[in-house]
């Protein structure tokens, strides 16, 4: 029996997490056949010769001509090797199409047509999503399968052998890279004792005098197995990653249909002491459960049977079953990679930026400050950045190296907050190319705990005189919520969940530079799980002592501010954006809600809210910024002008169907258009869940996340109040 192999240092397997629930979903696996045992960290990358997941990736990644959200179609490498072609000095790539359990032996190379047919033929769907009903006729024909596409595809069989798929993408983690081989040693040498003999070498295929027969089976022994490593899938912490494909076909020892038939077991942190187990049980007697191990983790039963409580397992298992596939891997930035000559931001190709420092704010929570790693790089930065912050909501990708994965973060608003346009006349170039996030650590979550563990100069891991590295990749704009609001709009409120206050931050500093001579009126409620979160902040309950009306602030300082001595430095931010409201005749409050001290943001909250007079537009208000104030109080009569019903920027209905990234280009054509109309704004940010609790959540539809229709809390009294949200406009940041 092969031995556990040890882990690269730094690199130790997880052995607590959960595996089950981290999976997303999939309606197709393509193995495409290389006969290679590792490949680069992204697959499409590949220069080494033909490279069919490339062409895939094009077609089926994000943005490709046949991306749908509803229609997953996974990509992987294989080290199977291809099946010779009836004429060899054609360039061949095979490929396995699962868990339709098809092998596609011959797809010759000399064009895109092979490509094209077994997109159209095999990989498409037959029938479409609900979501896709609003198509256009030749759209949603675009995105459906036509079989006869697939009878250019010469040689097409079933697959009845058992396949088991181990990944060993050492090109993107080693420790698939150390497990990967030795699992397949050890399947290699268990199955033949079980009674499976385990084939080796590319799929024979005998055509005969009658190519026209393009689907059939081979014919083998009763149990027979392929045993190969794939790139990369699931956690790389959770190695080794195992798949079992059983065939459809496939029956026991009595010659009754197998339990298993036709499904894709998914195995976590498999380890070669367990693939005897694995064998005995899932592939001979059809039990996904029942690897008696080390009891560290949980066994998922298969779809015919229940887990038996209290039993414990080392190997997390998920059944595939042909109708579904559910995967926990990490899915890769599919964008093809086009380099541009700027060394300053941009939304192509990532970006070395420095960490200057890692500030705890509380035991998950942490602000990461980063700089351009080059001085030199500075001024070009500072450029780029200025100009998002002029736009107003904005976010980069902020990459984990190891696994090769981004997500999305919203920077903080540099302090102090300033009204000044263009960016602050007096700031640096270092100054503004400089960006700071919030980021919240998550058990889970790769990226956040792989920031978490960065430090500025002189703190390990750095050690020196430089900070940690980091790699940035934008800005990717958001909304604009200057637009959205036009002349006519006076109020937002603004619900954030956690990490979500950067984006209300954002929207508060951008709304300092609108002109019109004050009175605009911004509310933000502020939930976190724990008060450690937002240290020195007003508590929602404490607001309902006192008036909302923002002339009465003064008067209610001492309530506001008692037994606080040391705000955190998400709330003294906030407080310095009040100041500056306060300076130019506008309006700013924040309440914090916490979940540790029972409190919510009810459904009376919000109404309370949304029903206020909007905001005396000459009170408190400076001598020099009461000149303008009237303008922007008359234009305020537009807020339910029959304009906006068809405006994109100011439709609630055309929002739906609206994404982020074409936002940009629609609101500039809509000003153009309609500049003199408006609303107010209801924003949410945060969670996924605290979003759909509130508004309902996003939706994917042709190849994209765009709004959906508002639900949730707001979706119900957007039904009981309709007048009154008649002059908002609910976004989902």
């Amino acid at each position: 029996m092969e031995t556990t192999p040890a882990m690269p240092n730094g690199l130790d397997i997880d052995y607590k997490g959960q595996l089950n629930g981290l999976i997303s979903s999939y309606r197709e696996q393509v193995l495409i056949c290389t006969g290679k045992d590792d490949w680069p960290s992204r697959i499409e990358d590949d220069n080494s010769g033909d490279n069919l997941a490339a062409d895939l990736k094009e077609l089926f990644g994000r943005g490709g001509v046949y991306s749908d959200p509803f229609h997953n179609i996974s990509v992987l490498n294989s080290s199977f090797p291809p099946s010779v072609p009836p004429r060899a000095e054609v360039v061949n790539t095979s490929a396995y199409l699962l868990p339709s359990f098809k092998y596609v032996p011959f797809l010759p190379r000399v064009s895109f047509d092979s490509v094209d047919a077994l997109a159209k033929g095999y990989l498409l769907p037959e029938k479409l999503h609900p979501m896709h009903d609003g198509l256009s006729p030749i759209h949603r024909d675009r995105l459906t399968r036509k079989p006869v596409y697939g009878n250019l595809l010469h040689g097409v069989r079933d697959v009845e052998d058992i396949v088991v798929l181990i990944c060993g993408h050492g090109g993107r983690d080693m420790r698939c890279g150390v497990m990967g081989p030795a699992l397949r040693g050890e399947f290699e040498a268990q199955l033949p004792r079980q009674g499976v003999e385990a084939l080796h070498g590319p799929v024979k295929i005998d055509l005969g005098n009658d190519v026209e027969t393009i689907t059939g089976t081979i014919e083998k022994p009763a149990l027979t197995a392929r045993v190969g490593l794939i790139s990369h899938i699931g956690g790389h912490k959770f190695a080794g990653n195992v798949i079992i494909y059983l065939p459809p076909t496939m029956t026991t020892k009595d010659g009754t249909k197998h339990p298993l038939a036709g499904h894709g077991i998914w195995y976590g942190r498999v380890e070669p002491k367990h693939v005897q187990g694995i064998i005995q049980e899932t592939i001979v007697k059809g039990r996904a459960d029942s690897a008696k191990t080390t009891p560290t983790g949980e066994g998922i039963a298969p779809p015919t049977g229940r887990p038996s409580r209290g039993r414990k397992f080392v190997i997390g298992t998920t059944i595939i079953s042909v109708t579904l596939g559910i995967l926990y891997a990490l899915i890769p930035d599919t964008r093809p990679s086009r380099k541009k000559t700027t060394s300053a931001l941009n939304d192509e190709s990532f970006r070395e930026f420095t960490v200057v420092s890692n500030e705890q704010v509380s035991p998950t929570s942490f602000i990461l400050t980063v700089k351009p790693s080059l001085p030199s790089d500075a001024r070009e930065n500072a450029e780029v950045i200025r100009k998002a912050w002029d736009h107003g909501l904005w976010s980069v990708e902020i990459k984990q190296p190891q696994l090769q994965i981004a997500r999305n973060y919203t920077p903080l608003p540099p302090t102090p907050p300033t009204p000044l346009r263009g960016g602050d006349a007096d700031e640096s170039d270092d100054a503004a190319a400089t960006l700071r996030f919030l980021v919240r650590r998550y058990e889970g979550g790769e990226v956040s705990k792989y920031l978490s563990r960065l430090r500025g100069p002189g703190g390990p891991p750095a050690g020196g005189a430089a900070g940690d590295v980091v790699e940035l990749r934008g800005p990717h704009l958001g909304f604009d919520v200057a637009a959205r609001m036009g002349d006519a709009g006076r109020e937002v409120v603004f619900l954030a969940g956690g990490t979500g206050i950067a984006p209300a931050m954002q929207l508060a500093r951008r709304l300092l530079s609108v002109p019109g001579g004050g009175g605009l009126s911004v509310r933000i409620f502020w939930a976190n799980r724990s008060a450690l979160d937002c240290v020195g902040g007003p508590r929602l309950e404490e607001q309902k002592a006192r008036s909302w009306w923002p002339w009465s602030a003064r008067e209610d300082k001492s309530i506001r501010d008692k037994d606080i001595s040391a705000p955190g430095p998400i709330v003294q931010q906030l407080r310095d954006l009040q100041a500056a409201y306060r300076e130019t005749g506008n309006a700013l409050e924040f309440e914090c809600i916490v979940d540790e001290e029972g409190s919510r943001i009810k459904a009376a909250d919000i109404t309370g809210a949304v029903s206020s007079p909007a905001l005396p537009s000459t009170q408190l208000l400076p001598a020099r910024a009461r000149k303008g104030s009237g303008q922007r109080a008359a234009s305020a009569q537009t807020l339910s002008s029959p304009s906006s019903s068809s405006c994109q920027l100011h439709s609630q209905r055309l929002l739906q169907n609206t994404t982020e990234d074409a936002d940009a280009q629609e609101e500039k054509k809509a000003r153009e258009s309609d500049g003199a109309a408006g609303r107010n704004l209801f924003m949410v940010s945060g969670p996924d869940g605290f979003v759909g609790a509130y508004v309902g959540p996003k939706v994917w539809a042709a190849g994209a996340e765009r709004q959906g229709p508002v639900g949730g809390i707001v979706g119900e009294l957007t039904k009981r109040e309709p007048q009154t949200w008649a002059q908002w406009l609910v976004l989902k940041q």
